[in-house]
This record gives structure tokens, sequence and C-alpha cells, in this order.
């Protein structure tokens, strides 16, 4: 049966993991690094297998030294999309399954993330970096819309930024003194806080005769048949036309319009035409300041408006551009062209006067079941509805539908989607709305790590187990900072050089040897670390002695000259291993382990 695992339940899991390292009872999560015996091919290290034999004892065996992993060694990541001039952004939609797949988000030059609300609704190129870290939408000339979520801090930059991710984390409620911190809180859950245009309506094609067909004969345009323009190349579909009739009302097909002089096909009809000017958008719109307001419902607007038709405005929305009740908006329920007079449903509360600007454009209508969000209109007779401007975002929204009304028989077809934020809203948690459903765990290995961690051999093997056991105490967790995985011997009455990665063993010969194990580091001349050791070392009064088997060096181990490794043997869970090429280390050197996780 077709079932999902969501990208809830991963982060989930990835926001459990974090947790536990910082829980009453936390999980010890240790990075160890091991091997010291070369691959076949060193340059070319196999891949690791997770049968038990491997996971459950071979890596265990092939541990060199370990360091605790702390809550401070983790974050939450998510990739790393850098904005780039001339790059297509997807912009976030509640509605897109495949959201995480894509580019909806960029991190800045200044490494402050941003996600993409809007991309100038036809999928354009961003060509304006966002900047600002403020609340509200950073809104560009090239048409994009980005919401600011958080900056990545100079020590985050350091520790968990890559190459391909960067950290992402929430804040929470106790105040940090971040902009994030402010972001999250005022984050709206259920808001509208974008609404896409996606048709403008329709629009008045005049001709500079009747239409005809390919030889010059009478033809009709038919409703609902494809147009095509053949100089432009756009098209659009007949919404009205009138037989014989120089005219048609037409839905354009994208963004693009017909063109003044340019010939048009039907294409069921076969008809053409030419145009005799640039075609119109059916809708009304007007804009300037008020000549005269009787009051806060009635109000004379500019001597350019319509001054023939009754009505033309009614079922429009008057909009306060500045001055006096700047930001409000209401319904016109009447409109006498003779006087140029308007009548609103609500009053303003704030009454305009002759210094406030006004803008009338369709009406824009929310329907669903969350509360308050509004909208309005811009466009012009060139462009029809252009765009739909939120003016209040609402609550708690689930679900809405747009519509967009004016004057019946005065335009008509414009129609818009809302975009509905994230559980929360935009900016509240995100590693959410990022998709932090990976985890970058970052340790860092200074030196030799007060002697656990060689610095005079290769390793080859870098991995993460959770909950070993002390080899000193099988009954309790380790949960000191650094473990020594290798077995010790303390040795006297040396004779050669053990050489690294040879095998020393304790018997007359290798094959005979009851115990052998690979050599990590022989330090001081009387100190030898071995792991993947076979058997057990002893020292008595008659077995104490050891030889390389390609050095030829021998020696012996002092009385109570075995330690054996600080964690228990194949304790705890391998959560995680890597083969890698050989890293070389030196006594000043500092390397940053990072391991990404992906759940």
């Amino acid at each position: 049966m077709p079932n999902l695992v969501t990208n809830r339940f991963k982060i989930h899991n990835a926001e459990q993991f974090v947790e536990s390292l910082s829980e009453t009872s936390a999980t010890n999560l240790f990075v160890f690094v091991g091997r010291v015996e070369t691959w076949s091919d060193d340059s070319d290290p196999p891949a690791p297998s997770d049968s038990i034999s491997n996971t459950s004892f071979d890596y265990f065996k092939s541990m060199i030294a370990a360091k605790k992993v702390t809550s401070g060694d983790v974050s939450h990541i998510t990739p790393r999309v850098n904005w780039e001039s001339n790059t297509n952004y997807t912009a976030y939609t509640h509605q897109n399954s495949d959201l995480f797949a894509n580019n909806y988000y960029a991190v800045t030059e200044d490494f402050n993330v941003y996600k993409c609300l809007q991309n100038n609704l036809s999928n354009g190129a961003s060509t304006i970096q966002p900047t600002g870290v403020g609340l509200s939408i950073i809104e560009l000339s090239d048409g994009y819309k980005w919401k600011y979520m958080y900056s990545i801090s100079p020590q985050d930059i350091l520790k968990f930024t890559t190459s391909s991710y960067i950290p992402v984390k929430k804040v929470g409620n106790t105040d940090d003194g971040s902009i994030q911190f402010d972001i999250e809180q005022g984050a709206v859950d259920g808001s509208i806080e974008i609404i896409n245009r996606n048709s403008n309506g329709d629009f008045r094609v005049e001709f500079t005769g009747s239409p005809t067909d390919a030889i010059g004969a009478d033809a009709n345009f038919v409703v609902g048949e494809k147009l095509t323009g053949q100089t432009s190349g756009s098209e659009g579909d007949v919404v009205s036309a009138v037989a014989g009739a120089n005219n048609i009302n037409y839905y354009p097909n994208g963004n693009t319009l017909f063109t003044n002089t340019e010939i048009i096909v039907g294409e069921t009809s076969g008809a053409r035409a030419t145009l005799s000017q640039s075609v119109f958008s059916n809708y009304k719109f007007e804009e300037n300041t008020f000549s005269s307001v009787t009051n806060s419902t009635t109000l004379q607007l500019a001597t350019d408006a319509n001054s023939s038709t009754d009505s033309l405005y009614v079922n429009s929305t008057l909009y306060i551009v500045n001055n006096a009740g700047r930001g409000e908006q209401s319904l016109i329920t009447a409109y006498d062209s003779s006087l140029r007079r308007v009548t609103v449903a609500n009053a303003f509360v704030t009454t305009p006067n002759t210094s406030s600007g006004y803008q009338i454009s369709p009406t824009i209508t929310i329907s669903g079941d969350g509360t308050l969000a509004k909208a309005r209109a811009l466009g012009n007779s060139t462009f029809g509805v252009k765009e739909v401007i939120v003016t209040n975002k609402g609550k708690d929204y689930t679900s809405a539908t747009i519509t967009v009304t004016a004057n019946s028989s005065h335009g008509s077809g414009a129609n818009a989607i809302a975009i509905i934020s994230p559980p929360g809203g935009h900016g509240n948690n995100a590693i959410e709305e990022l998709g932090g459903n990976r985890i970058l765990i970052d340790s860092r290995i200074n030196g030799n790590e007060s002697g656990y961690f060689t610095t005079e051999n290769e390793y080859r093997q870098i991995g993460l187990v959770r909950d070993p056991l002390q080899g000193a105490n099988a009954n309790a967790f380790y949960t000191s900072d650094l473990a020594d995985q290798a077995t010790k011997l303390t040795i006297e009455k040396v004779s050669g050089s053990f050489s690294a990665d040879e095998i020393v063993f304790q018997g007359s010969s290798l094959a005979d040897s009851s115990a052998n194990g690979y050599l990590i580091d022989f330090l001081n001349n009387n100190k030898i670390r071995l792991n993947r050791v076979e058997g057990a070392f002893v020292s008595n009064s008659t077995v104490n002695s050891i030889t390389g088997s390609t050095s030829g060096a021998t020696a012996s181990i002092v009385a109570n000259g075995v330690a054996n490794a600080d964690m228990k043997l194949y304790s705890g869970d391998i959560l995680y291993i890597e083969n890698r090429e050989k890293v070389t280390r030196l006594q000043n050197q500092i390397e940053d382990i990072k391991i990404v996780l992906e759940f």
C-alpha cells in the first residue's frame, strides 16, 4: 500500500538525537578514530560494512582513541544554498510536497539566512541580494520577497558551516538577545503573508476591422478558442465575441499580452484580425488625491476619475495610500459619476482629507477558517491586476481561497492563491521550516589530547559509539571525556626499534603466538600501544617477552605492565563508521572531525 515517512518525522528523530545529549540521563556519545594498518589500496578505502561481525566486533578492535561529544558539538544543519545573482529561487508555498528539494532559501555573504516568499510571480531570476534583519518582509525591486530567518554566528560559522551545509536552530522561549528570538516571537500561526496572483483578468482587443479567414472572407472568433499573436507569440483564450464585431475580450495565457498592429489568429475558427491599438484591461483603476471629503463614508474623487458611467467603481475597493486614513480600505457601494462621488460600506476610522492619496482597484476577498486577513489589488489598464498586496496577514488559517471582484460589467477573470504560513508562522521554527533533518557533529582533536590520540601513526577510520561501558567496571557507562582504546604495554630491556603498523606478538613465533596486535605507537622507548589484539598479553616469571614481526625488535613487559582499553570492548552501539584515506597527524595538529547524520 502507498505510504509516506514525513519530513516532520525525520526532523523529529534528528531533534531527539540532539536532545539526548543534554537530558538528565544523557546519552554518552563518543567520536573515535581507528585502524592503523593499510587498506589493500590505501588510496581507495573500501565501503564500510554494516554486518554484525563489523559493527559489533571488528570496528571496536580497530579503535585507537575516543573523545566525548557534548551538546555544544552538535547542530542541526540544512543544505547550503548561497545567494547568487541571476539565480532562480523557488518561492515557499504550503502546497509544495517537494519544497525541501528546492532552493527556497539562501544564505548571503553576511551569513544571513532568508526564505524566499515570492519570486516575482514568474520564477524569474533574483538580481538583488536581500539585506536587513527586521521582522517585516523584505521587498526588492527585482520582484522577490524574502523573510529574514536568522544569522549564523561567527562561532557557528567556524564549527558547523561547511561548503555543503549551514547550521540551523530554534532559539525557543528564552531570550538570548538575538534577532532570531524576536523573529520567532513575532511569528503568527496560520498567517497569510503572500497572495500570488495567477491571472490578471480579461482584456479588451480592438481591431482595424471585422475578422476574416485566411482568404479574406468574413469569419468570427469562437468563445473558448485559443488565440495566438503572429508577432509576439503571445497566447490567450476568447472570453466573449460578437459576430462581425471589431473587438473581443480575452484572457491572456501567462504574463505577456498581444501587441499593437499584430495579427491574431483563432486556433478553432481560423479567424484573424489586426490590432488597432494595445490591449487594455476591462477592470477599472483610479489613483489620485481626493478633490473633497464629505465625511468618513462619502468622498469625491479627482477630476481624472470617470464622469460618465454611474456605479463604475461599485464593488471595487478604495484604499488610502497616504496621509489621513493611511492604510485603511473599504468597499465601494455607490458611485455618482456626475459628481465623481464614492460611498463606502464601512466608515474610515480616520477620515481622509484632500491631502490623502487613494487607489481604486478590484476587491480582494479572503475566505477561510482563520480571521482578520485583508488584501488589496494593484494594477492598471495596461496590465490588469498585476499584484495582490496583503494589508493584514491575519491568523489561524489552515485553508483559504481568494476571490477578485469588481463591477461585473467592467472586468472579470482575475484570480489568486493564498499562501499559508507553516505551523507557528514564518520564522517560528527554522529547523522545521528549512528542513533540519540532518545533524553535524564537530569534534576537535587537539594534538595528542594528553597522549590519548596518536601523533606517531596514521588512522583510517572515524566513527561514533554510543553508551559504551567502562573497561574497569562493566556495570557502569563510560563517561570520561577521553578514552584510550589501545592495549598498553609498559616494557623494558628493549632491543631494536618497533615499527608502526607491525604486528607485535608474544610467543615463539607469530604463527604460534599466544597474543598479538597491531602497533599504534612506540613511546619513550618504554611503552607500546596496540589494537586489534588477539589473545591476552601477560607478564609473569616465565612469559613476558614480546617481538616485532617486521622489525625483529624485542622487549620484556614489566610486572603489572599490561593495561586494557578504557571502554569495554564490544560494549555500546556503533552508530556511524567512515573509512578514509590515511590521516597523518603531528604533535601540534588540530583537526575538526565533522560527521553528518541524516535522519
